[in-house]
């Protein structure tokens, strides 16, 4: 059975990518264009993972994981988080923005999120962190050992 993954972002063009990045690999994608859809999605689709973006309108990418995590329905679904504030291992950094962007993703590990993936988005780092997001979960070994 494929596995199930839910994209939040409120860039649609951004979304059109990541869903076809990840039919291509297999999964079922569902789309939802803000933090409240999100939010519903997650409960009716039943995804096995969550694509989030951290900036969108309304309720921001912090306040949906920590929705999803005080929700039993939803607590154990894998977060992967969207930024596009940058990575933190940048050749040429400012202290202050190196320590704020450390912040943010500590902030997004606090409120749930497993991993995190920065803005543009490369295919094969999705795929991979998407991997990587499954297994930490144990979605992945349970998919692959139905399989063999």
């Amino acid at each position: 059975m494929a596995l199930k993954i839910l994209c939040v972002d409120d860039d649609q063009p951004q979304l059109t990518i990541i869903s076809s990045v990840l039919k291509k690999e297999g999964y079922v994608v569902d789309i939802a264009l803000d933090g409240y859809q999100g939010l519903e999605k997650a409960r009716t689709f039943q995804p096995d993972l969550i694509i989030l973006d951290i900036m969108m309108p309304g309720l921001n990418g912090y306040q949906v994981c920590q929705k999803l995590q005080a929700d039993p329905e939803t607590a154990k679904i894998g977060v992967l988080m969207l930024t596009a504030k940058g990575g933190v291992d940048e050749k040429y950094r400012v202290a202050s923005e190196f320590s704020g962007k450390v912040k943010d993703r500590m902030h997004g590990f606090d409120v749930g999120a497993v991993e995190f993936l920065t803005k543009p988005i490369k295919a094969k780092e999705l795929v991979l962190r998407v991997k990587a997001v499954l297994w930490a979960c144990g979605v992945g070994v349970e998919a692959e050992a139905a399989s063999s």
